[in-house]
């Protein structure tokens, strides 16, 4: 009886290597689609669980789902086509973002003036108003050519190629030109980009509209230098099909590159005259970067005021007081102010530090200044104050764990005559 060989192992298909492209597709996506879910995800923690412990789990759970979440996009670009996907990426860069920002400059502070205690943590407009509307238009004309660029890949008849070509260079240079303005904030939006992630809109702006461009470009190349196809060899029996011969490297046509070149000085002067004629002044589409202050490309100076300052977690202790918990009244530099215990144990905290390691402490406080002033000088709503609330839980817990193991005496004590 013959013995039958063993049955081939299945053939798995090649594992394919990682994209970068489709990562940062996968990652934009995520984070600027995820963002309600940890929100309700926090606000449903802070009203339905009965003890502290559970909004600590909500903020990991919400950080785990967006690591899951953007896996699960990467594996589906990678399965069914980035195509679906990019979309959504340019939908939020050109048309979220923008807006998301807009609103953003328009409640930030429209003055120059600033508290003595915020001088160098405030974040002023970035965007003059009422000019910001001439540079959304123009805006939205790049973005316009965008899409059509994007929909028809082909070469379009007459004028409207070259003008399609010199609406995205415009686009190139007006985002640019905004990342610049922007300066740091740019980098905030790297490192924090839940919360200032509009600030990185203009680079993924340039990013899309120099891809885009290059291609066209590149297809125009294709399509100018392509040979005619060649007559085959006269034969003896019947004549064979044409020849063509093998396609050019593919390279931008620089003609068209340099037409654009030579039109979108052009579009930007139609842009300037129309805005100058709107709102009366000559240089009325410069005014939108140069009528601010405290960014790369502001004009006006900066003034400072004399006044108290607001801390963060004196100004958290303003969110509703079913989540916060005020405690009672107390008074800091003469003014009173409103205390929980959360608090009172941060400025224990404090206190400890400026009695064991008063440098150290000193350290500590500079560098609060400067981390938590920028943030508090927003907050203004009781909602905004419940929010602060809860991401200072963490170290509301760490500040109490080190009076407990650091203080020689009873932390409740020092706790209790904070602000009397």
């Amino acid at each position: 009886m013959s013995q039958q060989p063993p049955p081939e192992p299945p053939h798995l298909p090649p594992k394919q290597p990682f994209s970068l492209t489709d990562g940062a597709i996968a990652a934009l996506v995520a984070t600027g689609y995820g963002i309600p879910v940890p929100s309700a995800l926090l606000f449903g923690a802070a009203t339905l669980a009965p003890f502290d412990g559970a909004i600590f789990i909500a903020v990991a759970l919400c950080l785990a789902g967006w690591l899951g979440l953007t896996v699960w996009t990467y594996r589906a670009i990678r399965r069914r086509g980035r195509a679906p996907f990019q979309v959504a990426s340019e939908v939020l860069a050109l048309l979220i973002l923008p807006a998301w920002g807009m609103a953003y400059s328009h409640e930030a502070n429209d003055t120059c003036a600033v508290q003595a205690c915020d001088a160098g943590t405030t974040a002023f407009r970035p965007l003059a108003e009422p000019e910001v509307y001439g540079l959304l238009a123009l805006h939205v004309l790049t973005a316009l050519a965008y899409v059509v660029s994007r929909r028809r890949p082909g070469a379009l008849l007459g004028p409207a190629e070259l003008v399609v070509h010199a609406a995205l260079l415009l686009g190139i240079a007006l985002h640019a030109l905004l990342a610049v303005h922007f300066g740091l904030w740019v980098l905030g939006g790297l490192l924090v980009p839940p919360l200032l992630l509009p600030c990185v809109a203009p680079v993924l702006t340039v990013a899309f509209y120099s891809v885009e461009l290059r291609a066209r470009l590149v297809r125009r190349g294709v399509e100018a230098a392509a040979p005619a196809p060649l007559a085959a060899a006269e034969a003896a029996y019947r004549a064979g099909p044409p020849q063509v011969p093998l396609p050019p490297p593919p390279a931008i046509h620089r003609p068209t590159l340099w037409r654009a070149l030579a039109v979108s000085p052009l579009l930007l002067g139609i842009h300037a005259v129309v805005h100058a004629a709107w709102l009366g002044h000559p240089a009325a589409a410069l005014q939108v970067f140069t009528r601010t202050c405290g960014y790369t490309l502001s004009q006006l100076p900066i003034v400072t005021l004399p006044g108290d300052c607001h801390y963060l977690c004196t100004v958290a202790a303003r969110g509703h007081a079913w989540l916060v918990r005020p405690l009672r009244l107390g008074r800091r530099g003469g003014t009173p102010i409103l205390v929980n215990r959360q608090l009172a144990i941060a400025n224990a905290f404090e206190d400890l530090l400026h009695e064991r390691w008063p440098r150290f402490g000193r350290a500590a406080r500079r560098l609060y200044d400067r981390l938590g002033l920028p943030v508090s000088r927003y907050i203004s709503a009781a909602w905004a104050a419940d929010l602060v609330y809860l991401a200072m839980k963490p170290l509301e817990w760490a500040f109490y764990l080190a009076l407990l193991l650091l203080d020689a005496r009873a932390p409740e004590a020092r706790i209790d005559r904070m602000y009397r």
